[in-house]
Formats: C-alpha cells, structure tokens, sequence
C-alpha cells in the first residue's frame, strides 16, 4: 500500500549508475537503482565513482547493498565534472584545460588528466575494465605557470613537458626540481601515464560498442 515500507526479501539488491540513469534501472530491469533523476543518491553515486581506491569504493556497495555497476562512456568523459560535483571535489582536481603557447603569442588548449581521474572507480572500471596497470612510456610531466589574461582571467599555462618511460622515472624527475610547479599529467583517459592496482571484487558481466568496437556500457558485477 502507497506510502507503506516494502518488506524487500533477503535476495534484493541494489545497482549503481549516475542519476540520470536510476528510472530506465527501474522501468527496464526491475532493480533498485542507488540514484534517480530525483537526484537523490546523487551524492553517494558521485562519491563512489570518484572513490581514490577500490577499499572506499567496496565499503561504499557494502553499506549500499549494490551488486551491480553501469557505466556509460558519457560518465567517463562528459558527465564526470557533475559526478565530482555531487561528491563535494573539484572538477580541475581531476581533470584541467592548460593551455601551450604557441608562435605568434597564439595560447591552445589542452586537456589533460591528473593521476586522480586515473585513480578514480569510474577510469579503472570504464576504461581499463578494472585489470591492473603498468605504465610504459605514457608517463609525462609537465611544469607549468599561472598567469591572467587581459580580461583578467587567471590560467595555466605550460612552460615544458617531458616524456618518461616510467611512472618512477617521472617521479623522481619532479622530486629532483628545486622550485616551481611539475606534475604528472596524461592525455589520453584510456592510456594511464600511473601505475593502477587490479580491481580484486569486480567482474566485466556487460559490454555494449558501436560497430566500430569503442565500447558504449559496461556492467560490473560486485563481488564481496
């Protein structure tokens, strides 16, 4: 009856995605989706596919009751500012537009990523299918100073780059610099310039690509 509890049997479980998602996990698949379009579980779905490490990602489908995972490309590229934001970070902490000088005073853009999206649940299961990494010659530095435009706007921008062959190459790159700001970056979200553990609890149960084979959904099924 309307407005009172539903005694779920042992056997229920639950499915995380991004909000947007939560009523076709409802309508299609007869699951209890952790975010709707209500937005209400927003702040744990963002907190989880932001998660650092798989230990604070798996407490989090513990206290959930999750079993399953749906990620869509979107949510590892153009929607993963809005997964940050309802998590309470900084979108730039992830990802962040720099921008290389050019002849002529021309400035371009470049996005690059941080460690920190490398790291993040949504990169390890999405793009790399949650399998361990070893970084070889994808690792770059950057330095890279602040300055404001015209309008007044402050910006980043690069002052040098280099390749390494190694993630502890670059590390101890920066660590030997005496001054000014360096730090690891990639350009590619499928190509991680840092080393990435193997997720240990989840298993790739659904996969959906465009003929060209670029996939399009995953489906991880959580293990405890």
């Amino acid at each position: 009856p309307k407005k009172e509890d539903y005694p779920y049997p042992e056997t229920a479980y639950s499915v995380i995605s991004w909000w947007d998602y939560g009523h076709w996990i409802t309508r299609i698949a007869h699951r209890i989706p952790i975010a709707n379009p209500f937005q209400q579980g927003a702040r744990e779905a963002g907190k989880y596919f932001t998660a650092q490490n798989e230990t604070a990602a798996n407490q989090q489908m513990d206290e959930l009751g999750a079993r399953y995972v749906i990620i869509d490309h979107t949510m590892s590229s153009g929607k993963f500012y809005a997964m940050a934001m309802y998590a309470g970070k900084n979108q730039d902490d992830f990802q962040e537009t720099y921008y290389v000088p050019e002849e002529g005073g021309k400035l371009n853009p470049a996005r690059l990523f941080h460690p920190s999206y490398y790291y993040s649940t949504t990169a390890r299961l999405f793009n790399f299918d949650g399998k361990g990494v070893v970084p070889s010659n994808s690792t770059m530095v950057i330095s890279w100073e602040k300055k404001t435009s015209r309008e007044g706007v402050s910006y980043k921008e690069i002052t040098g780059s280099w390749p390494f062959p190694t993630y502890e190459k670059a590390e101890a790159y920066i660590s030997s610099q005496e001054s000014g700001n360096y730090e690891v970056v990639g350009n590619d979200p499928f190509v991680s310039p840092v080393p990435l553990e193997k997720m240990e609890h989840y298993e790739l149960r659904y996969l959906a690509q465009t003929p060209e084979g670029r996939p399009l959904i995953k489906m991880f099924e959580y293990k405890r």
